[in-house]
């Protein structure tokens, strides 16, 4: 069935809504989650917030290659684009629940410098006449995601320094050890 282009185009420019135009549901709720995802993570912290620009962009051109995929009759299955379905999101949870654990232990701290550490530093630098003490202390989180995404980064790419392990040592002769 032929749809509208003008809606094509509109839907297309609404993460995910495009691709549930066209009846990829599960697709579609998979890009507007993930655009929320990132829209809530560049909240947070500034430097991520391209990350909401990169899925809007995916989503734009994913829309319209669903259609050229359609067209030729050979349409591509709907399912969750980055787990593959519901059954693997059930499996992922228990499977990585020390990364669940260190993103809630980071949320916590996140949660407990904005509401406790943020005030406090604020306080103690108009009391030392600090001029522009808000904008320091805004930019301490920013600074420490930069921070992390920079060793993320260089931790990824294989940058950094490598630890010797006892297994690139060769084995000690047991026998040959003198008396």
């Amino acid at each position: 069935m032929k749809k509208n282009a003008l809606l094509t185009f509109i839907f297309a420019c609404i993460p995910g809504a495009g691709q549930m135009y066209y009846g990829y549901m599960q697709r579609g709720l998979s890009l507007i989650t993930l655009f929320c995802a990132c829209f809530i993570l560049g909240a947070l912290a500034s430097p991520l917030a391209v990350t909401c620009f990169i899925v809007w962009m995916y989503s734009f051109f994913d829309t319209y290659d669903l259609i050229r995929h359609l067209a030729a009759g050979d349409p591509k299955p709907d399912g969750l684009m980055l787990l593959g379905d519901w059954s693997d999101l059930k499996r992922l949870i228990p499977k990585h629940n020390r990364l669940l654990g260190w993103g809630l232990i980071a949320l916590g701290v996140w949660s407990l410098y904005s509401i406790l550490i943020q005030p406090l530093l604020y306080s103690l630098l108009e009391m030392l006449n600090i001029e522009n003490a808000w904008y320091v202390i805004d930019s301490i989180p920013t600074v420490v995601i930069a921070a992390l995404l920079i060793a993320g980064g260089i931790w990824l790419l294989g940058l950094h320094p490598k630890r010797q392990e006892d297994s690139d040592l060769p084995p000690y002769p047991h026998d040959d050890m003198p008396q």
